[in-house]
């Protein structure tokens, strides 16, 4: 039974104050609140739903809580009051203290849309966002200075680490000694340029690394030097390797990533008097290097900084977004305050390969769904192979959605197991955020290319 629309918008006031994890349910002739939590419970490998009886809201609207039975009359009344005042406050404060509601309901469709276009391509002009948002140019500073200041944009590249010689690794460790302090951890590896993210996290593991590095070698001596350092040397921990593919989704770079690069530009000896193909040049390690840190800088200021030929930034950026494979993706964005809760991981063991194949494109659809708030579903998903699997890295804004993601995987794949992870904290890089245009996407690609959608005409961000 659909609830009447005083109900609806009491109900929507106690969202605020207890989160997406109320619950609305018509019982007994009487709309009835649950508040439901989950926790991972590693004896039966899932998550366990708890729910706790909050109450009932009336047709005009007010909420009567839950009242305990042994009370006398005289109690119920005394105690019905002191729990409107507690919860009317506690609502109150909620309001005050969620951004994350009141700013997703100001996220306009211009909004959306200009994000959107900035996450395809950080570089357009103000007429070419204006004519994809539906707007005006003139109001296109005004409503980017809004969206930069309470999200935290920050312009970037999506770099191709493959077509600059370099694999993909995750290192996951557990730890069995208490494990070391974060900021001896964040110290540990700061100076790591081979590694792009480190996080602690709640669950199978402990630590979680993202690393790049041109070989299984130079992977193991990386490997080598982390666990030989002061921080972890005398920790008793299992540590494991796995290489990854990404399919959906990048981990951004760290500066510290490109004192590593420049060792890998060429320079003129005898031996090599000329570049090849795949050399990476001064000018195209600028532009990779400042676009990181900033898409929207100037060509002719890199050239400047970089003491280059007049227009040798912009040839160097035409090359890198255009060889074969192309070491620049997208000039794209990252926000730094998207409003969530925190970052869950969800890993998908994979036990049956047949069923899991035969269910690949509902996973494909479900990857690419939209859905309205700030960001994709999903920030980062790679398959991984020890052990065979795929690892899911979203922002959660709702208690219990990591769950009922996993849930929803489970529910439409075949011969798959879920594990669930909380990052705890980034000690260092970051996690991207974006509005990614999924009708680009290679999920949205396998899927036309295998008929199970009809291709749509596809917004242009140049």
């Amino acid at each position: 039974m659909q609830p009447p629309d005083k109900i609806k918008i009491a109900f929507e006031s106690l969202k605020l104050a207890y989160g997406a994890h109320v619950e609305l349910k018509y019982l007994n002739k009487r709309f009835c609140i649950f508040e439901a939590t989950s926790r991972y419970d590693p004896n039966i490998g899932r998550s366990r739903k708890k729910t706790n009886y909050l109450g009932w809201i009336t047709s005009d609207g007010i909420i009567v809580p839950a009242r305990h039975r042994a009370e006398s009359k005289g109690e119920l009344e005394r105690t019905y009051l002191k729990r409107i005042e507690a919860l009317e406050a506690e609502i109150n404060k909620a309001r005050a203290q969620a951004p994350t509601a009141e700013t997703q309901l100001r996220l306009s469709p211009e909004d959306a849309k200009i994000l959107m276009a900035l996450s395809m391509n950080s570089r357009l002009s103000y007429s070419s966002i204006g004519r994809i948002a539906g707007m005006k140019s003139q109001s296109v500073p005004y409503k980017l200075k809004k969206l930069e200041a309470s999200l935290g944009i920050h312009y970037t590249i999506e770099i191709n680490p493959t077509a600059i010689g370099f694999s993909t690794y995750f290192i996951f460790v557990k730890f069995i000694d208490p494990e070391p302090s974060p900021e001896i951890i964040k110290a540990a590896l700061d100076s790591e340029g081979l590694v792009q993210i480190a996080m602690l996290t709640k669950g199978d593991y402990d630590l979680m690394m993202y690393c790049v590095a041109e070989n299984n070698y130079t992977l193991n001596i990386l490997l080598d030097r982390i666990r030989r350092h002061e921080a972890f040397v005398g920790v008793s921990a299992i540590w494991t390797v796995t290489p990854v593919d990404q399919s959906y989704g990048f981990v951004p770079f760290r500066d510290r990533f490109f004192d590593v690069l420049k060792d890998k530009v060429w320079t003129r000896s005898k031996l090599n008097p000329r570049p090849s193909a795949h050399d990476l040049l001064y000018r195209e390690y600028a532009i990779l290097r400042e676009f990181n840190a900033d898409s929207t800088a100037s060509f002719s200021e890199i050239d400047k900084k970089y003491v280059l030929p007049l227009g040798s930034a912009k040839n160097a950026y035409s090359k890198l977004t255009t060889g074969d494979p192309p070491a620049i993706l997208r000039p794209t964005i990252s926000l730094s305050n998207p409003y969530l809760k925190y970052v869950g991981i969800i890993l998908l063991d994979i036990i049956n390969k047949k069923m899991f194949i035969q269910t690949r494109d509902i996973h494909r659809r479900y990857i690419i769904e939209e859905q309205e708030v700030f960001t994709n579903r999903f920030s980062y998903i790679c398959d991984f192979e020890t052990p065979d699997g795929i690892m899911y890295i979203m922002p959660v804004y709702q208690e219990g959605s990591m769950e009922d993601t996993g849930n929803s995987l489970m529910s439409i794949l075949g011969g798959i197991k879920a594990r669930y992870i909380v990052v705890r904290q980034v000690l260092i890089g970051s996690i991207n955020y974006r509005k990614f245009d999924n009708a680009y996407s290679m999920q949205y690609e396998n899927l036309v290319k295998n008929k199970v959608i009809k291709p749509k005409e596809r917004i242009s961000y140049y």
